[in-house]
């Protein structure tokens, strides 16, 4: 999507447009949220937007996606799930459980830091039926951090903050597969472990 494109919709609409890029973003818009959060702090300084507002704007609309996201997860994943609990996955569903069980919390909190696994994290733990409460607890928080990060960003480089975008989006890729291969390889350590 083009950026002229959406400071036109941000002049137009003003904070809500802000809102609306980070809540959208849950439906597969080709942006980044790193985009969203960074251009909503880039334009409290190249344009009008009071920084407290617009920072509060992409807020509400990352953490109600999520929410979102989650509640999906919640009605629609349990088919989902008694679907692959009859077939071999359901070894690695139920050590996942266990794993949320024990450590979801955390783990909530985490992937909003990780690419990819931000987006899927409120669908699986909804799916698995984790507290709503104990979600907003470490969900929230960890998304404010987030947002905060990523929004100073742009309003502390609002002409390069793209450029920026683009070295920590690959080191952050290669973060969240670097995990994913870590629990992977944990999960079958730990399940030969068992069978032995």
């Amino acid at each position: 999507m083009d950026i002229k494109l959406l400071v036109e919709l941000v002049n137009e609409y003003g904070y809500f447009a802000m809102f609306i890029f980070n809540w959208i973003l849950i439906l597969g818009v080709p942006i980044p949220n790193e985009v969203a959060a960074a251009f909503s702090g880039m334009l409290t300084e190249l344009s009008y937007f009071n920084p407290f507002y617009a920072f509060l704007s992409a807020y509400l609309g990352l953490i109600s996606s999520n929410t979102f996201a989650y509640f999906i997860g919640r009605l629609f994943g349990s088919r989902l799930i008694r679907y692959l609990n009859r077939t071999k996955m359901k070894k690695v569903l139920e050590g996942f459980s266990v794993f949320l069980e024990k450590r979801g919390s955390w783990a909530i909190s985490l992937s909003f830091f990780l690419p990819g696994i931000r987006w899927a994290m409120p669908y699986v733990v909804g799916a698995n039926r984790f507290s709503f409460s104990r979600y907003i607890l470490y969900a929230y928080p960890a998304g404010s951090i987030w947002m905060f990060i990523y929004f100073n960003l742009g309003r502390t480089f609002p002409y390069a903050y793209r450029s920026i975008l683009e070295h920590i989006k690959g080191f952050s890729i290669t973060l969240s597969i670097l995990v994913a291969l870590f629990f992977i390889g944990r999960f079958f350590y730990q399940s030969k472990g068992a069978r032995k």
